[in-house]
């Protein structure tokens, strides 16, 4: 699934919001085949290839000026780039050319389309190529290759990654008598420091709510919980959901009492909504959450002059208790193997370009992306922005630490769309509707079973 969308804004041309997600087991596509990498060296160069990406605005150029970089830098290979930001995914165009054969040779797509590229079978494994290579992934942060990594098989080459994070204004936070260097850590402290900043006139509300579908796997995973039975999808085919569970009860119940009580301002779940993100600079909030990836747009607006005093600080997303740790979300690299043994190796030639440490160093500092390299997080081009701006480290921190568990690294579903659809309903049906916390979430529980259920039975 995607973690950025579009994002129109007061006077600001778009921000690029998130949203997270998982993908799927159980598929038929294997590492059987072999990575062509002598191919390249055999080929007429150079090997013309096409890759297909879907970001917008700022990320989309800082990707093509790193494509433009490969191009310039070596004569084996020659990438042409395809940009499919404007229809939001590259997923429905690729479906169409499973059928008309114009599809690329690399193709970027959000992490929710994990299971239905695996059932699409029509991609070659990446992980054919890193031992054909004898590539080395140590450098990697393990949860991220996790995430991509089915029946131990890595599928797609984790690249612009993001999770959700905790904004906040620290002079509301400061108005209100609360530590802005002490933010809360559990959804119990974001009541009571929401109560409190209430209380003392510093805000309307203590947090403003987009209540985007990937949020609540998000706050399951944070808690150690599965999302889909069995075990994730991790190992067969999900054939459930897991969403109506005493912590899925416990989760909605208190968002149902955030917003009832006044403490909590939900603003919409709809994608592409920033009305969140402004009320810290309207004080209409002091606190949301979001996709780590709205970290530059939003720091640029909030600070921009255009709402004065605003400071905004980040922190981990606050969970059902302290600690815990969260999946990835976000872009990934396949490659075709409806491509030749040539571009398939030119396919790999180009990826390896794409997550080297310094494009991935230069990806981080122009457009926030998460750091998924080690030697990334420790070169010093990084360490002097954390320095500086430590609001970018936040979401690299929470992807690091914690544990790695078949919760932790994510659901994979093959009817996620779907099943995210089911939870954007019940949030709607109990913050804005007469549900109840427990019959909305119920009723999300049915119809993402129910989902699952007929993605699985057209698959066969």
């Amino acid at each position: 699934m995607r973690v950025h969308r579009g994002v129109a804004l007061v006077a600001v041309a778009a921000l690029a919001v998130g949203a997270c997600g998982g993908g799927g087991g159980g598929g038929s596509d294997t590492t059987s085949g072999r990575c062509p990498l002598d191919a390249l060296a055999q080929a007429d160069q150079p090997v013309d290839i096409t890759i297909w990406h879907q970001m917008s605005a700022n990320n989309g150029r800082v990707f093509a000026e790193i494509i433009d970089d490969f191009n310039a830098s070596q004569g084996e290979v020659r990438v042409s780039v395809v940009d499919n930001s404007a229809e939001g995914s590259s997923l429905p165009k690729y479906k169409a050319g499973l059928s008309t054969g114009d599809l690329p040779d690399v193709v970027q797509l959000e992490e929710t389309t994990l299971q239905t590229m695996i059932d699409s079978q029509s991609t070659l494994p990446v992980e054919a190529c890193v031992k054909a290579d004898g590539y080395d992934l140590s450098d990697f942060l393990p949860r991220a290759i996790a995430y991509y990594t089915v029946d131990g098989v890595l599928r797609s080459m984790p690249y612009n990654v993001s999770n959700p994070i905790l904004f906040y204004d620290k002079p509301t936070f400061e108005k209100a008598g609360l530590d802005p260097d002490r933010p809360p850590t559990t959804l119990e402290e974001v009541r009571e420091y929401s109560q409190q900043i209430v209380d003392s006139g510093a805000a309307k509300h203590g947090i403003a709510f987009r209540m985007a579908p990937f949020l609540n796997e998000f706050w399951y995973s944070k808690d150690g919980k599965l999302y889909a039975a069995p075990n994730n999808g991790r190992e067969q085919r999900a054939t459930r959901a897991l969403l109506d569970t005493p912590a899925g009860r416990e989760l909605w119940t208190w968002l149902d009492e955030m917003v009832a009580s006044g403490l909590g301002l939900y603003t919409s779940s709809a994608e592409g909504d920033a009305t969140h993100l402004l009320a810290l600079g309207t004080h209409d909030a002091a606190m949301t959450i979001e996709g780590s990836g709205v970290l530059g747009p939003i720091m640029a607006v909030l600070n921009s002059g255009q709402y004065p005093g605003v400071d905004v600080g980040t922190a981990p997303m606050p969970g059902l208790r302290p600690g815990g740790g969260v999946q990835t979300a976000e872009g990934s690299l396949w490659i075709s193997n409806r491509s030749s043994p040539a571009e398939q190796a030119a396919a790999w030639k180009l990826i390896k370009h794409l997550v080297s440490t310094e494009s991935l160093i230069r990806l981080h500092v122009e457009t926030s992306y998460v750091p998924i390299r080690t030697s990334v997080a420790e070169s010093t081009t990084v360490q002097e922005l954390w320095a500086e701006q430590p609001e970018y480290r936040t979401a690299y921190d929470q992807l690091a630490k914690g544990p790695t568990t078949p919760a932790t690294t994510g659901p994979v579903i093959g009817a996620f769309p779907e099943v995210r659809e089911a939870v954007r309903r019940g949030f709607e049906a109990m913050l804005v509707g007469d549900s109840s916390a427990r019959e909305a979430l119920a009723q999300a529980q049915r119809n993402a079973d129910e989902a699952i259920r007929d993605y699985n039975e057209r698959i066969g």
